[in-house]
């Protein structure tokens, strides 16, 4: 094992009268000498720094939740999760469209989460909070699901409003919701090129894309 000299073996600092060089002699009293408490200090120190800049590398080189994502995906022939097709540019009332072409109706309105006093809406707390949410996701020409934390067998939790994606529409998706709630949306096939849905690709469908979420709780900083 390499040890670490001792204080007085720097450079440019001569040793003292009569010490022994670990390097330069097998005599067991060598064995004896040891480092001041300044310089074993300043080794911890100096070890602790390259181990926590090491540890910090090892992580940036990671991939990015790509096994998770994967997790929610269904497969092609998957249709147990499948719904009736809607038309995204013929809503039935009691839809309400925003200016993204976003549509949206509450399917079960909430009070939020009474007992721990989270009752505001998303989009209420600052900084963003961490939500955790049960999905499924439609291409809505055909009802066919693609995307579901069904599938995942676990609830999909991410930081709302930070990454742009549809469910962080301003009112519309999930940032206008309270615990508790579900709420269906659609995105019409133009806005689908190069969008996310729950840190999903959406399919390029000239149909659009149709969307089940309930969100099952919210954690503000």
């Amino acid at each position: 094992m390499a040890h670490v000299v001792a204080c007085h073996a720097r450079v440019g600092v001569p040793p003292r009268r009569g010490a022994v060089s670990e390097e330069t002699s097998s005599s067991p009293r060598s064995s004896s000498i040891r480092p001041s408490p300044g310089c074993r200090r300043r080794d911890l120190l100096l070890g602790s720094l390259v181990a926590s800049q090491t540890k910090g590398f090892a992580l940036e080189t990671e991939p990015a939740n790509a096994a998770d994502l994967a997790a929610y995906l269904l497969a092609p022939t998957d249709r147990s999760l499948d719904v009736d097709a809607i038309d995204v540019n013929a809503l039935p009332e009691g839809w309400t469209t925003l200016e993204s072409g976003v549509a949206f109706i509450v399917d079960r309105e909430s009070e939020g989460n009474v007992e721990r006093g989270i009752t505001d809406t998303v989009d209420h707390y600052i900084p963003q909070p961490f939500v955790e949410v049960a999905y499924t996701a439609y291409t809505a020409s055909d009802g066919h699901a693609f995307a579901s934390s069904s599938a995942a067998r676990r609830a999909y939790n991410y930081q709302a409003g930070v990454k742009d994606e549809v469910q962080d529409e301003s009112f519309g998706g999930v940032m206008g919701m309270k615990v508790g709630e579900k709420r269906r949306f659609v995105v019409p096939g133009e806005l689908c090129f190069k969008r996310k849905v729950f840190g999903q690709y959406l399919p390029r469908s000239d149909g659009g894309v149709l969307v089940d979420v309930e969100l099952l709780s919210l954690q503000p900083y």
